[in-house]
C-alpha cells in the first residue's frame, strides 16, 4: 500500500520518452510507492496542456528539453499548476547558481552526474517537505532574499506562537528540518507539525514560499533577539 502523504501528491515527469526517462520513472515509483506521469514535450501545446494541470509535483529533465521548451513551461505552468514544486534533474554541475533563481517553486536539484541512489534519497526528502541541493546552493538562495530585508515585521508574524516565530527565523536562514530539530531539541515530527501550522497561517505551501515570505515579512532585528 502507498503511503498516505505520498500517495496524495501528482508527480509530472517533464521529459522526452527516452529509456533513461522511462529507467528513472519506474525505479522512482518502485521504491517510493508512488505514481509518475510523463509528459512529454509535445504535450505542451494547447492541445495537451491538461498533463501539467494540477501537478504537486513537476520533475524537469533539463538535459531532454530544448530551451524554447522550458520557456513554454515556464510560460503555462501559472495558469496550470502555479504551486507545483519544482525539482531539476540531469542539470550540468557547471550550471550557474543564479540561474536557478528564476525558479521560485524549486525545492530540489539533482546533477547529470548523481548517481540513482542518491535520486531515490532526494526525491523521498522533497516527498517528505524537505529541499534538496547543495550548501552552495541554498546559500545563494538566502543571500539574494537577504538583500530584500523589510524594514519592519509583518503584522502576520506576530500571529505566530514564539515556537512558529523561531522556526520560521531558522527556515529564512536556510536550516533543514533536522537541522531545525537538533537546535531546538524537539522530535522532527513536531517540526514538521509546526511548519505545517505557520504555512497555513502565512498562506504558503511550500519551503521556498516561505523563505521568501521570512525575508521580506521579518526585519533583520527579530533575528538577533
Amino acid at each position: 500500500m502507498k503511503p498516505a502523504q505520498n500517495q496524495s501528491q501528482r508527480v509530472v515527469l517533464l521529459a522526452a520518452n527516452t529509456l533513461q526517462s522511462c529507467l528513472l520513472k519506474d525505479v522512482v515509483e518502485q521504491n517510493l510507492e508512488i505514481s509518475i506521469q510523463l509528459c512529454t514535450p509535445d504535450r505542451l501545446n494547447h492541445q495537451h496542456q491538461s498533463a501539467l494541470r494540477g501537478a504537486d509535483v513537476v520533475v524537469i529533465d533539463q538535459s531532454t528539453l530544448s530551451s524554447n521548451q522550458l520557456e513554454r513551461y515556464q510560460g503555462i505552468k501559472p495558469a496550470l499548476c502555479s504551486q507545483a514544486k519544482e525539482v531539476l534533474i540531469n542539470a550540468s554541475p557547471g550550471v550557474r547558481q543564479s540561474e536557478l533563481l528564476k525558479w521560485q517553486n524549486l525545492v530540489g536539484i539533482f546533477y547529470i552526474n548523481d548517481d540513482m541512489n542518491k535520486l531515490i534519497k532526494g526525491f523521498r526528502c522533497i516527498l517528505e517537505g524537505e529541499m534538496w541541493m547543495s550548501r552552495k546552493l541554498l546559500h545563494e538562495y538566502v543571500t539574494f532574499y537577504r538583500e530584500r530585508f523589510c524594514s519592519s515585521t509583518s503584522a502576520s508574524f506576530t500571529t505566530l506562537t514564539k515556537r512558529e516565530q523561531q522556526i520560521i527565523k531558522m527556515l529564512g536562514d536556510g536550516a533543514s528540518n533536522i537541522e531545525i530539530a537538533e537546535a531546538l531539541f524537539v522530535s522532527e515530527n513536531t517540526v514538521k507539525a509546526h511548519l505545517h501550522n505557520t504555512f497555513k497561517k502565512l498562506h504558503v505551501t511550500n519551503r521556498v514560499q516561505a523563505l521568501i515570505w521570512a525575508k521580506n515579512n521579518i526585519a533583520a532585528r527579530e533575528y538577533v533577539t
